[in-house]
């Protein structure tokens, strides 16, 4: 099914596109004209679908490289809505590809939803959900300029997340903060080859993933600060059956490039400083490189004696020599990893020595001094 939000006006996107998806019988694919098409409204998928742009089926079309061959979804100036422009709601085999959401979060500083990610909650600016999705996709989407939140919030087993691109979702100058990709759950995923650019909170983000392959993703820091490029969370909860479990995880090959200190972490494992709940367990994580972060894998809050954290073979380029954290109370000294002393890590024959300190609050703002 070709899908053309322009037929009856720019202001009627929305109503178009939600037309064609409930029409759309179950597996069948709509293509959208490649254009820039305004959404005053959300679009909720329900059903088994794939939503991509016109021709690009089975093409090599690279929406992060050429967004003007692509169908561009973009939030209208006033929108306030939950979830996002785009939601995909309780079902299975939902792929979007080859499409771009933008969050056009320049023309909406100023809005209703802005006020409210400063007082009610970042939901209000998130640019997409998947949300209770089994063996649904990611393949060339582009979600970009998220007002707060995040660029796309992820529930869903057996996910397959790859060649995507977030970028520039949140402002951490105006204290609208977005991670890029936010996993909440996806277990026996794979996420994969995918680019985090500019984002301004944790750029790729995942609170339970048993079994899941997070490999040769790119995050990189040139336009503003992000807290930590990637982070193994449990979203602030002790129920190991849905969150922070990691066993059979492997998190491989990928880069993190902070440029001049812009990451508080490279790489952070485990939810301290951010809360103090139980430690994640399990997880490989190897063969890493993370570039210019004040500490580049930062371990806090991670491991069990009977399932410990496996952290082995990565390449991390240290902060200046003789660098610390300046606005915490108590010197805590920039490194290449830190392992606190509450967390149980699996290092195999690495030998360098690492620091111990429990993590605080005041690094996730600090600046550092010499």
């Amino acid at each position: 099914m070709v899908c053309h939000p322009d037929a009856r006006g720019p202001f009627a996107a929305a109503d178009v596109i939600q037309e064609c998806v409930n029409r759309a019988p179950a597996f069948s694919s709509i293509e959208i004209p490649p254009g820039r098409y305004l959404l005053t409204h959300q679009v909720v998928v329900t059903t088994p679908l794939t939503i991509r742009t016109a021709g690009s089926g089975g093409t090599s079309l690279s929406c992060a490289g050429d967004p003007d061959q692509c169908a561009v979804l973009v939030a209208a100036p006033d929108l306030l809505t939950t979830w996002g422009l785009v939601v995909v709601w309780s079902t299975n085999n939902v792929t979007l590809e080859h499409v771009v959401i933008d969050g056009n979060r320049a023309a909406r500083t100023a809005s209703v939803a802005a006020e409210f990610c400063l007082t009610r909650g970042n939901v209000f600016g998130y640019n997409a959900s998947v949300v209770d999705c089994v063996n649904c996709g990611l393949d060339d989407f582009v979600s970009s300029n998220a007002l707060c939140g995040t660029g796309m919030v992820w529930s869903g087993a057996q996910a397959t997340i790859q060649r995507s691109s977030f970028r520039a979702n949140g402002s951490a100058a105006a204290g609208l903060w977005s991670d890029g990709l936010t996993l909440i759950y996806a277990p026996r995923s794979v996420i994969r080859a995918n680019e985090f650019i500019d984002n301004s909170d944790v750029a790729l983000i995942m609170g339970y993933g048993v079994q899941t392959r997070v490999e040769e993703n790119l995050v990189r820091q040139r336009a503003q600060s992000a807290f930590a490029g990637l982070m193994l969370d449990n979203f602030n909860s002790n129920d190991l059956s849905f969150r922070g479990d990691y066993r059979g995880a492997v998190i491989a090959n990928n880069t993190i490039d902070c440029g001049p200190q812009l990451c508080a972490f490279g790489i952070q494992v485990g939810s301290h400083p951010w809360y103090p709940t139980n430690n994640i367990i399990g997880g490989e994580l190897r063969d890493n490189q993370v570039l210019g972060a004040k500490i580049g894998i930062n371990v806090d809050g991670a491991g069990a004696w009977k399932a410990p954290t496996a952290i082995f073979a990565n390449s991390v380029s240290p902060a200046p020599s003789g660098s610390y954290f300046s606005e915490c109370a108590q010197p805590i000294p920039a490194d290449w990893m830190n392992v606190s002393p509450t967390s149980i890590v699996d290092r195999r024959d690495d030998a360098q020595q690492a620091g111990s300190h429990l993590s605080e609050w005041c690094e996730l703002w600090s600046d550092l001094s010499n």
